[in-house]
């Protein structure tokens, strides 16, 4: 039988299951929220559009897709018989 100083049964093997789960669960919500949630990336998915948008800060439509492959895309409002485009997982934060 043995004895636990803490009181506890657990093993180091399952701090260590824990630990990875924590981590991979993390991983996993970064990859399909994180450029949304960081005010940097989604400044940049605000200048990019604005871009394609030419210049026109009312007309564009920014939107965060979460799928398998997580991705911004951007249309112009003032012409919606035009495509959106696919600016991607990722958007430079230091274009100005």
């Amino acid at each position: 039988m043995g004895v636990s100083v803490s009181g506890s049964d657990l093993t180091f093997a399952t701090v260590r299951r824990l630990a990875v789960a924590i981590v991979a669960i993390f991983g996993t919500l970064f990859y399909l929220y994180g450029p949304a949630a960081s005010p940097t990336l989604h400044d940049a998915a605000i200048r990019e559009c604005n871009d394609h948008a030419e210049g026109n800060w009312r007309s564009y439509r920014l939107t965060w897709h979460v799928s398998v492959y997580p991705h911004w895309t951007c249309g112009d409002a003032s012409r919606p018989a035009k495509a959106e485009i696919d600016l991607g997982w990722w958007t430079d934060p230091r274009r100005a």
